[in-house]
């Protein structure tokens, strides 16, 4: 068997993200009927604690890549002072023809940059939600086990 056929046991997992795209890629990309595949999937492979297990770990990452959003604006900040004092110092050694071009390269180029970062981790997270969503509705599907037997 391939690696790309073959199912991770559930101790085997290393990144939850990873490991719901081998079951199924791109399903946050789906219609209703592959993601109801999908959910029948992950029931099939995993009990009700290894489901919670999973969600926990989505809504983890989810929260770091919260977090971490703000290292995006840090880096603009730093970036218009740096870009601030090196067009200040350029400028005054340009001629007022090139100046005009470099202040509209480089506010081409930060908002380049920009679109980039966040629509990557834009995507990420709207994918990381989806799969939260998934995990959850597999979850609500479960039964609860009401009745136990008694040993006697």
């Amino acid at each position: 068997m391939n690696k790309t056929n073959e199912i991770i046991e559930f101790g085997e997992i290393k990144d939850t993200e990873i490991y719901l795209e081998q079951v199924k890629k791109n399903i946050h990309k789906k219609s209703f009927s592959d993601q109801i595949a999908f959910k029948k999937e992950i029931k099939k492979r995993h009990d009700k604690k290894q489901i919670q297990m999973l969600l926990g770990r989505v809504e983890d990452q989810i929260e770091i890549k919260k977090a971490l959003s703000h290292f995006t604006t840090a880096f603009f900040a730093i970036l218009s002072f740096i870009l601030g004092g090196t067009l200040n110092y350029g400028l005054r050694l340009a001629e007022a023809s090139d100046a005009a071009t470099i202040i509209v390269m480089v506010f081409y180029i930060a908002g380049i940059i920009w679109f980039a970062l966040s629509g990557g981790e834009s995507k990420r997270l709207n994918k990381l939600s989806r799969y939260k969503r998934l995990l959850q509705e597999c979850l609500d599907e479960i039964p609860e086990k009401r009745h136990f037997r008694r040993r006697v």
